[in-house]
């Protein structure tokens, strides 16, 4: 989630001591200057100086917030990340391979002893995927300061971690059905856990108006899965697939005198495979936009902040558009517009979000929580990272 703490714009008489809040994001100039340099420095350092990196696109994007005026500031540093990330390896990683070779070299790489512990380690690494996703946002929300006041997540990592795992083992238990309500809980737990200064976020609310366009999703893209799988199985029986396995059969004859035809209907099947594929990823993602823009709009109606609450104008077409256009600029630039990517992202939940009521800034004191210089070492290592 974007460091956003506050809304677009505010309705109603703000009471004594409040104001209302404004919110915008103003690009600044730079920042195809910044993706060009860190791409360098990262080719030239082998990738060693993407900390430093993601610390350079951060403070831009962050100075572009502004709210009521005032620029939000992201004080992270290159270093915190970098030895958060040799800690967890040092720590985490390095006992773990020594382990593996020392088992593989003693009872053999393909040992129960060895499958045992790469499964083992397989499973305690997917039930850290939650842990690292909290204390991620609790490095970010504390190097995210404004007028002087940062925020803090201050709750237990550990905690939501375990609802987290939850989630993934009720997922495919529940064929996706358990999805919008273990949402709605790890949107809770990590809401409620978030402070700006000393003020606590809160959020509170039911999955039961999520479900209806949940269903609807869920059972189109079931439709939409039924009807490519229909295609697939009428290109079975069209004899395609038998003059696939002569084809093959030719191909590797010494005796063939016509492989280029054959090797023709090869790739035409191989082709047609692969479009009904991405046929079907397309229908897929342009069906679940719709309910995650659903969920993007209920969470925000469901959180408050002080004498605020939060409403989020989410629609489908703008998720689609949006993840269209950071497609392509990774794809035609080579990853080199990762930042602009990135500010996109920003700018879309900024310019979305907005607020009603009245906030008392004057009144919210400075965070007491420990600030953690760590970085995200854990999430980076785990390559869990999407901002």
């Amino acid at each position: 989630m974007p460091p956003t703490l506050f809304g677009n714009q505010s309705t109603g008489i703000p009471p004594s001591g409040a104001e209302p809040v404004r919110i915008e994001y103003v690009p600044q100039q730079g920042l195809g200057v910044i993706a060009i340099t860190n791409f360098l420095l990262n080719l030239i350092t082998l990738s060693f100086y993407r900390f430093w990196a993601k610390t350079r696109v951060r403070r831009h994007i962050w100075s572009s917030v502004q709210v009521n005026g005032e620029p939000v500031e992201y004080t992270g540093t290159g270093k915190e990340l970098f030895f958060g990330f040799i800690i967890i390896m040092v720590v985490v990683f390095l006992p773990l391979a020594l382990i593996a070779t020392g088992l593989a070299a003693y009872f053999g790489p393909e040992s129960a002893a060895v499958v045992a512990f790469q499964l083992i380690i397989g499973l305690a690494l997917v039930t850290l995927y939650g842990f690292a996703i909290y204390r991620a946002r609790r490095y970010r929300l504390s190097r995210t300061v404004w007028r002087g006041i940062r925020g803090a997540l201050p709750g237990s990592a550990l905690s939501y971690s375990g609802k987290y795992f939850g989630s993934l083992l009720l997922g495919p238990m529940t064929l996706g059905w358990s999805t919008p309500a273990m949402n709605l809980i790890l949107a809770e737990h990590i809401t409620n856990d978030m402070r700006f200064g000393n003020m606590p976020f809160n959020f509170s609310g039911r999955s039961g108006p999520l479900y209806t366009r949940y269903a609807v999703c869920w059972f189109g893209t079931m439709l939409a899965y039924l009807v490519i799988a229909g295609f697939a199985i009428a290109l079975f029986y069209s004899g395609a697939f038998d003059g696939l396995q002569k084809a093959f059969d030719a191909i590797g004859s010494e005796s063939a005198t016509s492989s280029g035809s054959e090797t023709a209907l090869v790739f035409g099947i191989f082709a047609a495979v692969i479009v009904l594929y991405l046929l079907y990823v397309a229908i897929r993602s342009t069906i679940w936009s719709f309910y995650t823009a659903r969920e993007l709009n209920v969470f925000a109606q469901y959180t408050r902040f002080s004498g605020a609450s939060f409403e989020f104008n989410a629609t489908a077409w703008s998720l689609i558009t949006l993840w269209l256009g950071n497609m392509a600029l990774i794809i035609f630039t080579l990853g080199i517009a990762q930042p602009f990517v990135e500010q996109r992202i920003m700018r879309y939940f900024v310019e979305r979000l907005s607020v009603n009521g009245a906030i008392d800034f004057a009144s919210i004191q400075q965070s007491k929580a420990e600030l953690d210089k760590r970085g995200e070492g854990l999430i980076d290592a785990l390559d869990l990272d999407a901002f």
